[in-house]
């Protein structure tokens, strides 16, 4: 199966270790109270420690980290074996929401029941295009339920220079927009519910010319994708814009499963200084479901990323969603065998899901009966609580 047509594509203890003056070595106390307290305890960890050194079990050459791979079994029957971990591990929902809509297409009892179902952290689905009376809406209705949020700041396209209208030129290469992400990013860095910036979603695989776009290019991996160079320089402005919030980009995990080397190619850049937090996309719900494939993908993922830099953590992202034909609504037996897979992973900050969509008009409302998936959504709930 081919990385090509993959478009949409991960703590069991939180740990982070860093070398003082070279010698002392500090590690974070445990966690005394709630989940969103440890998140925005890890939060501020992470911005203290970008540029220090630290000591790191993870691989240390790509060749450790790409060479031979033992054997496991992938097969768990039911939700007992995932339980005892998920009680530590943050859980966030993604992609709340739609930009299309007013408020995105939300209310305040959205943000309530997400709370309630017990999630940590939302991510939503819109960029520095938004109006700023529906981002406020959706970082208030978050402080006011207990969520925590996670901002784009280059995981749109409008931060790479496409127009807010989907009035782009032909041909159009992305181009960092540094003054408009600025200006975005001193907007909100200070409301209560931040918790981290999004500065890249599967290298622009959704942008005009991605697999994902409005006018797909079987080239877009070599013309339009987004290089390491481009990521970097996203994560140094975004720093210097705000150094209290990390930042986190996106990567499409179906490269980690079709290649068995060389994961870091056109298309999946990776490199040191990208990101504080790293989300793969571990979609699996595809027409054929592979039981190996969140393990295989997060095994290979973090091995490779760790060799490059072992101080990020660690988010695998679930498909919960169908899109006909490629993607699939998962069944309630593949979700299970999915998380408990997630929770596996090295350096695990916490499992997310996607999507959660919006309650009027969209194609895609997760517990909604006829538009989503009311079992999915019942249990998640089972599963992250």
């Amino acid at each position: 199966m081919e990385a090509l047509t993959r478009n949409k594509s991960i703590v069991l203890g939180i740990i982070l270790v860093a070398i003082i003056g070279a010698v002392a070595i500090v590690t974070l106390p445990p966690a005394t109270g709630t989940r969103e307290e440890t998140a925005r305890e890890l939060s501020e960890d992470l911005s203290e420690t970008v540029g220090e050194e630290q000591v790191s079990t993870a691989p240390t050459s790509t060749q450790e980290a790409q060479g031979q791979e033992e054997e496991e079994s992938y097969e768990v029957s039911g939700p007992a074996a995932s339980q005892s971990a998920a009680s530590s591990v943050l859980a966030i929902l993604k992609d709340v929401g739609e930009p299309a809509y007013d408020r995105f297409g939300l209310i305040e009892n959205d943000f309530l029941a997400i709370k309630q179902a017990g999630f940590d952290i939302i991510e939503g689905n819109f960029d520095i295009c938004a109006d700023d009376a529906d981002v406020k809406f959706f970082l208030d209705s978050a402080e006011r339920a207990g969520l925590i949020v996670i901002l784009n700041a280059g995981a749109g396209e409008a931060e790479w220079g496409y127009s807010c209208d989907e009035d782009f030129t032909l041909d159009q290469k992305p181009v960092w927009q540094r003054e408009g992400v600025g200006a975005w990013v001193q907007k909100w860095k200070n409301h209560p519910a931040l918790y981290a910036w999004d500065t890249a979603n599967e290298d622009g695989g959704t942008f005009p010319f991605g697999t994902g776009g409005v006018k797909p290019d079987p080239e877009w991996e070599t013309k339009y994708s987004l290089s390491a160079e481009q990521l970097q320089e996203a994560y140094r402005d975004v720093k210097s814009f705000d150094l209290s919030h990390p930042v986190m980009i996106r990567m499409n995990g179906w490269y980690f499963y079709d290649y068995s080397e060389n994961f870091f190619r056109p298309g999946n850049a990776f490199e040191k200084d990208v990101a504080d937090i790293v989300m793969i996309n571990a979609y699996s719900n595809v027409d054929e479901y592979f039981k190996d494939f969140v393990s295989t993908v997060l095994r290979r993922a973090t091995r490779a990323i760790y060799a490059i830099d072992p101080h990020v953590k660690i988010i695998p992202a679930l498909g919960v969603w169908e899109e006909p034909p490629m993607w699939v609504k998962p069944t309630v037996e593949h979700l299970v065998n999915d998380y408990a897979q997630a929770l596996k992973a090295e350096n695990l900050l916490g499992v997310a899901f996607f999507k959660y969509g919006a309650r009027e008009g969209s194609d895609w409302f997760l517990p909604d009966t006829t538009r989503g998936a009311p079992e999915i959504w019942q249990k998640i709930r089972e599963l992250i609580r």
